[in-house]
């Protein structure tokens, strides 16, 4: 935490307010994805955060849920068969995250960081190319159905099946959503639309009741702070081969896609990190993200450009974001309610 002074501390903390209310439909999202219920992408995005702000060498990078494991995990649940939101997904997700925290471990300790110098541009273009094609199985939800599984020629065979659900508002609000944030990307890229179209649709939801025109809003997300718990590692014993490669794959992924955009950043900004203790810090979270009940964590380029455009210097950032995403946790969920999904 050497890089915190009173200079910068205005920024770094409003910079952790925005990226942990950005998080909110963020992880949410993704946890879903991954197999889990909605609430557990805020765990993840408590404890994991604040381990990983005490033990990274990077002032400004962004650690948490995020897109990629989320899709992996997901993938291999369908293959499993394992439906997404069961009690079995539940149980197993956070063995398949222990599992990645141990082969990133693994890695740190065999100084493995050094493989990032390896990767070509174009593989790792293809493979986040990739990711984007797989997410958009959550397509339907723009306009009102559900999220879907499979490969492309899947995904447009239940994307046509979806439009029977098909809701004009939901199509409005979910489009709508996406342009705008898009365009204020461009134009006006340090204002949080991001924050300020949650607070619009939670309003629409309160005053003018969007739900009763056929609207979905996300579920019931309990308060309190998540119940801590060891995971179900008798699970290993059916899955045992597809887990640990499923984990040596997410581990192998986090560690490549975190550390060239971290190093990235240290080279624009003129500051070293030391790669292996970044991947130690990437496994610390994890294990703490696991025994949350949540789902891999992975480096968010997204949300580390947002704090970077607030002028983000330290990791009094990641410590902001983890106390006010508690805070969201133990007094805000009431209010997560009335987002549309």
């Amino acid at each position: 935490m050497k890089n915190i002074s009173f200079k910068t501390a205005k920024n770094d903390i409003i910079a952790g307010i925005i990226v942990a209310l950005v998080s909110i439909p963020i992880s949410m999202g993704y946890a879903q994805i991954a197999g889990l219920p909605a609430a557990y992408g805020l765990y993840g995005s408590l404890i994991p955060v604040l381990i990983y702000a005490f033990t990274t060498t990077s002032p400004q990078f962004v650690f948490g849920v995020d897109a990629t494991p989320a899709v992996l995990v997901g993938g291999t649940l369908s293959a499993l068969g394992v439906t997404s939101g069961s009690e079995e997904a539940m149980k197993l997700v956070p063995v398949i995250t222990f599992v990645v925290a141990i082969w990133l471990l693994i890695f740190s300790l065999i100084k493995a960081g050094r493989i990032v110098n390896y990767i070509s541009t174009p593989v790792m273009g293809g493979f986040i190319s990739g990711i984007g094609i797989t997410i958009l199985m959550q397509v339907p939800k723009l306009f009102g159905g559900s999220a879907g599984t499979g490969e492309l020629i899947e995904l447009g065979i239940h994307i046509w099946g979806q439009l029977q659900y098909f809701n004009v508002l939901s199509a409005v609000l979910g489009f709508g959503t996406v342009v705008i944030i898009l365009v204020a990307k461009k134009y006006i890229p340090k204002f949080p639309m991001s924050v300020v179209l949650m607070v619009l649709g939670a309003m629409a939801t309160a005053f003018l009741h969007i739900d009763r025109l056929g609207v979905k809003l996300l579920p019931h997300v309990d308060s309190g702070f998540p119940k801590l718990m060891v995971p179900d590692f008798t699970l290993l014993k059916t899955d045992t081969s597809d887990i640990i490669i499923l984990g040596l794959t997410c581990a192998l992924v986090i560690m490549a896609q975190t550390l060239l955009a971290t190093n990235n950043y240290a080279n624009r900004y003129g500051y070293k990190v030391d790669n292996n203790r970044e991947v130690l810090a990437y496994s610390l979270a994890n294990i703490a993200s696991s025994v949350s009940g949540s789902c891999p964590l992975n480096g968010s380029v997204s949300r580390t450009g947002i704090a970077d455009q607030f002028g983000c210097k330290s990791q009094l950032m990641s410590v902001t974001a983890s106390i006010t995403m508690l805070v969201v946790v133990l007094f805000a969920t009431p209010v997560l309610e009335y987002l549309p999904v």
